[in-house]
């Protein structure tokens, strides 16, 4: 009897320890993931200076009709992407909870967030007002048809991102609110053209 006892005794330690061990690697990978990654500003070095390259294109948003909706002066966003603005762009503008202009209204949705332009000017907001970002960032307008160009840009990665707040045609279903955004990646003294900026509602994303 004594040697199944001493089988029993072993199965259930190692029982135990098996049981302890898959426990703490979960823990981890939660605990890890949670956190927004660094500022390094050694990735940002390379798009302060000065380039030679060009992005030039059209931004506008699909209206429930399905006009091209575009707003003159909007402001239009060249991002450079690194691991920090990844996680800002993955968290508020790829999967933005913010509510659209034509969601339905329910009593449990959340009140606290305010119209859809205020939610997701906060979004933008987040990055525009982090001066660690301004040397790196570059900024123009939309003309009446939505068109923009950025010169001296140099090489790498970007979003071209723009906020477009409700401007556009005379009745309200040509009107619409959102966020369009691109990602483009220019080689040396590359001038990218008609690039296409629109929200992921439509088929060019």
């Amino acid at each position: 009897m004594r040697p199944r006892v001493r089988r029993l005794r072993y199965w259930s330690i190692c029982l135990v320890l098996i049981g302890s061990s898959y426990v703490a690697p979960v823990q981890a990978v939660v605990t890890t993931s949670s956190n927004p990654p660094i500022f390094n500003e050694k990735e940002f070095f390379p798009y302060r200076a000065k380039g030679r390259g060009g992005a030039a294109g059209q931004v506008f948003l699909r209206a429930a009709s399905g006009k091209a909706v575009t707003q003159a002066g909007a402001s239009i966003y060249l991002i450079p992407i690194a691991s920090y603005t990844r996680h800002w762009f993955d968290k508020h503008v790829r999967d933005t909870s913010c509510p659209t202009k034509n969601a339905p209204s329910s009593s449990e949705a959340p009140t606290t967030q305010g119209s859809p332009v205020e939610c997701l000017r906060g979004n933008l907001d987040q990055l525009l007002t982090d001066k660690r970002l301004t040397p790196y960032l570059r900024t123009t307008r939309a003309n009446p048809t939505g068109h923009f160009w950025f010169t001296k840009v140099p090489a790498g990665r970007y979003y071209v991102i723009s906020l477009l707040e409700g401007s556009g045609g005379a009745h309200q279903d040509e009107r619409a609110v959102g966020m369009a955004w691109l990602t483009v990646e220019l080689e040396t003294d590359e001038k990218a053209t008609n690039l296409v900026v629109t929200d992921c509602k439509s088929s060019f994303c």
